[in-house]
C-alpha cells in the first residue's frame, strides 16, 4: 500500500468516523452546530526548518485555497522563547524568557506569570472551547494528577517530562468537568497519539458545545531529536514512526529506504543544501571551522534523512485531523501550520541545531488555510511576519476588538491571510539570542537543545538582530564588528560584508527594536516600522 493510498484511508475512515459521531448527536444538534465566529487550528511543530516542507503533501497542500508566508520569522531560534512570544504577542526581551531553563532566566519558571494573558485566555473569555495537545513550555512540572492546568483551556494533553523520544512518554488527560488523568505510553508514537487526542477534542466540541467556536493547538515534538544521543546506538538521533523506517533495517518499515513522501530517501543528499559546508573563512569567529569530515557528513546525511521521515508523521496527522472535520466545519475553519524555529544540519560549517540568525534557523514556513466560505484562490505574501503576530491574529478570527488584540508587540496578519491591501507594514523583523549557561542544571531533564559542546559546533554568543526584505544584520555580544548580508544578491548568507554602509543605519533600527515597549521607549509595532 502505498503513503498516499494509506493517507486517503485514514481521512475516509476519520470523516466516516466524523459523520458518524454528528447523526448520533440527532437532527437539532446538527442544526445547531454552526458556530457564527470561525474555528481556529493551530499545528505547532519543533524545529522543523523549511527544508522540510517540500516533503510534506498534506501541509504543502494548505495553500490550496490558503495563504503562504514567504518571509516569516521567528523572534528567538529557541523554543521556550519562541512560544512564549507566539503564546503573548511580545518579544523575549518584554517576555523575559530568555532559554529553556528555570535556572536560566528561562523554561517555565519565567513564562508562568504570562499564563493569564495568553490567546487562550481572551479565546476561551469570547466563548471559544479551547484544547492544547503536546509539547508545552520546557520544565512545566507534573506530579501524577496533580498538575496545574493554565488559564484559557478546556482539554489539556501535555507531555510530563519528555516526549522527544517519541515512544515513552507520559500525557495529561485534562477534558473540564472530568477527573484529572495522567496516560502513560503504551508504544503508540506520540504524534499518532496526538492526532488521536485531536480527532477526540473535535468530536467533544461538536457534542458538548454545539453552539460554540472551538480553538485546537497541536504540538508535536517532532522533528526534534531524541535526548542524550550516545554514540553506536541503533535508535536515530531523529526517531521515524516504524513504519516510516528502512525496510532493511529493524524493525522494518514499509518502504525499502524508508518513507520520504514521495522521492526515495536514498536520492536526497543533505549536501545539497544552500551554504552547506561553505567556507566560513569571513564569517564571526564562533562560526570559522575547518571543512566538514566524509565520516560526520554522512551522518549527517542520516539525519535529514531521517527528519524527513519523521514529518511524514506529522503530515499524516495534519490529514486526519482535516479528514475529520466535516464540510459545514470546512466551511468556518482557519487552520494556521508553523514551527517554534527553524534548524541546521551542516550549513555554514554548523552541525546541529538552532540559535543562530541565518534564515535556516529564523525563516520557518507559515501556512494558513482560509475556511471555504471565504476568499477562494492562492495567495502568497512576502509581507514581514513573526511569531509575535500569532497572538493578534488569533484574536482578530475571533472578532475580539483592537483594545486587546493590538496591544502587545505584533499585528494581526488576518488582512494580507484574505490578501487585503495593508499600508504602513513592518519593514522589519528583530531576532534575539541569549546564550544558554551550559552549566544550567535542568529539571527533571537536561535543556534538550544543549547539543554536547564539540569539535564543529559551538554555540552562538548572544546577539540582537534585524532582517528586512534586503539584510540580515547581526551583533554580537563583546563583538567589535557586526555581521551583514545583502539578502538579494547573497540570499544563502554566504559573504559577511560587515564594512557595508547599510550597517549604520541598521544599527539605528536595531537600537530601536531591542528597547521597544519599555519605559520611555517607541512601541514595538512603530519600531519595526522605522
Amino acid at each position: 500500500m502505498t503513503r498516499r493510498t494509506r493517507r486517503a484511508l485514514a481521512v475516509a475512515l476519520a470523516l466516516i468516523l466524523s459523520l458518524s459521531l454528528v447523526s448520533q448527536a440527532g437532527t437539532g444538534t446538527a442544526a445547531a452546530a454552526k458556530p457564527q465566529r470561525p474555528n481556529i487550528i493551530f499545528f505547532l511543530v519543533d524545529d522543523m526548518s523549511a527544508d522540510l516542507l517540500p516533503y510534506m503533501d498534506t501541509v504543502r497542500g494548505l495553500a490550496d485555497g490558503g495563504t503562504t508566508f514567504t518571509n516569516y520569522y521567528v523572534s528567538n531560534s529557541l523554543c521556550c522563547p519562541s512560544r512564549a512570544s507566539m503564546f503573548t504577542g511580545q518579544f523575549p526581551h518584554n517576555t523575559g524568557v530568555a532559554t529553556n531553563l528555570n535556572s536560566d532566566r528561562g523554561g517555565y519558571k519565567a513564562f508562568a506569570p504570562h499564563e493569564p494573558r495568553t490567546y487562550a485566555a481572551s479565546l476561551e473569555k469570547a466563548g471559544y472551547r479551547t484544547g492544547y495537545l503536546g509539547k508545552y513550555i520546557n520544565e512545566y512540572p507534573v506530579t501524577g494528577t496533580d498538575y496545574h492546568v493554565p488559564t484559557g483551556w478546556d482539554e489539556w494533553h501535555v507531555a510530563a517530562g519528555s516526549g522527544y523520544g517519541e515512544f515513552k512518554y507520559q500525557l495529561t488527560n485534562y477534558v473540564k468537568g472530568e477527573t484529572p488523568g495522567l496516560d502513560s505510553s503504551d508504544g503508540t508514537y506520540l504524534v499518532d497519539l496526538l492526532g488521536k487526542r485531536a480527532t477526540d477534542f473535535i468530536a467533544r466540541s461538536r457534542e458538548r458545545a454545539p453552539g460554540k467556536p472551538f480553538f485546537l493547538q497541536v504540538a508535536p515534538f517532532a522533528p526534534h531529536a531524541r535526548l542524550n544521543v550516545k554514540p553506536g546506538e541503533k535508535e536515530p538521533r531523529f526517531p521515524p514512526a516504524r513504519r516510516d523506517r528502512p525496510k532493511t533495517q529493524f524493525p522494518a518499515g514499509e518502504f525499502p529506504n524508508g518513507d520520504c513522501g514521495g522521492p526515495d530517501c536514498d536520492d536526497i543528499d543533505v549536501s545539497k543544501l544552500p551554504a552547506f559546508d561553505e567556507d566560513t573563512a569571513d564569517k564571526p569567529s564562533w562560526v570559522r571551522r575547518e571543512p566538514l569530515a566524509p565520516a560526520l557528513v554522512k551522518q549527517l546525511r542520516t539525519d535529514f534523512r531521517d527528519r524527513i521521515r519523521m514529518v511524514q508523521s506529522v503530515d499524516d496527522m495534519v490529514a486526519r485531523v482535516l479528514g475529520t472535520l466535516t464540510a459545514a466545519e470546512k466551511r468556518d475553519t482557519y487552520v494556521v501550520f508553523t514551527s517554534d524555529n527553524g534548524f541546521h544540519l551542516g550549513q555554514h560549517r554548523l552541525v546541529r541545531g538552532k540559535s543562530t540568525a541565518y534564515d535556516h534557523d529564523v525563516r520557518v514556513p507559515l501556512l494558513v488555510k482560509r475556511p471555504t466560505a471565504g476568499r477562494h484562490g492562492d495567495l502568497v505574501t512576502s509581507a514581514i511576519a513573526q511569531n509575535v503576530d500569532l497572538f493578534a491574529t488569533f484574536l482578530d478570527m475571533a472578532g475580539i476588538g483592537a483594545a486587546t488584540r493590538d496591544s502587545r508587540d505584533g499585528r494581526s496578519l488576518l488582512p494580507l491571510i484574505q490578501g487585503d491591501k495593508v499600508e504602513d507594514w513592518r519593514k522589519s523583523a528583530l531576532i534575539e539570542h541569549v546564550k544558554p549557561n551550559p552549566a544550567a542544571p535542568g529539571e527533571p531533564e537536561p535543556d534538550p537543545d544543549a547539543e554536547p559542546l564539540q569539535a564543529g559546533n559551538s554555540q552562538p554568543p548572544s546577539y540582537a538582530a534585524v532582517r528586512t526584505a534586503e539584510d540580515l544584520y547581526v551583533e554580537y555580544e563583546g563583538a567589535s564588528k557586526p555581521e551583514y548580508y545583502d539578502t538579494v544578491s547573497d540570499p544563502k548568507q554566504e559573504s559577511n560584508d560587515s564594512d557595508n554602509a547599510r550597517t549604520a543605519d541598521l544599527a539605528k533600527v536595531l537600537d530601536a527594536l531591542t528597547k521597544c515597549g519599555k519605559a520611555g521607549a517607541p512601541d514595538c509595532w512603530t519600531a519595526a516600522r522605522l
